[in-house]
């Protein structure tokens, strides 16, 4: 016997809500696909309910960290308004070092 075989199944809560929509989804087509020829059997067609989504949309993914020299958020540096700023705080910060240097 094999260590594999001693440790107990553990399944992951992301495989187990694939694999059961998966076979839900097959399972509702199929029934339709055998209803549609008949109008009869697809006016009564009742289709499994399963706590998963039938489609196949996802949750979107987390939104992961910054890389460490990095900062998250909106770069508002970037901004027209800071740009401008920048500029006039380098212009005051150079008049006041020509003040300072002249004699």
């Amino acid at each position: 016997m094999s260590r594999v075989m001693d440790a107990p199944f553990v399944e992951d809560a992301l495989g187990h809500r694939r694999r059961s929509s998966r076979t839900t989804r097959h399972a509702v087509r199929s029934h339709l696909h055998v209803a549609a020829w008949d109008e009869e059997a697809l006016d009564e067609a009742v289709l499994p309910v399963v706590p998963h989504d039938v489609g196949r949309k996802a949750s979107p993914k987390p939104r992961r960290a910054p890389e460490p020299p990095r900062r998250g958020g909106f770069k508002v540096w970037k901004t027209a308004f800071w740009k401008r700023r920048r500029r006039l705080w380098a212009e005051r910060n150079a008049a006041a070092r020509a003040i300072a240097e002249e004699p």
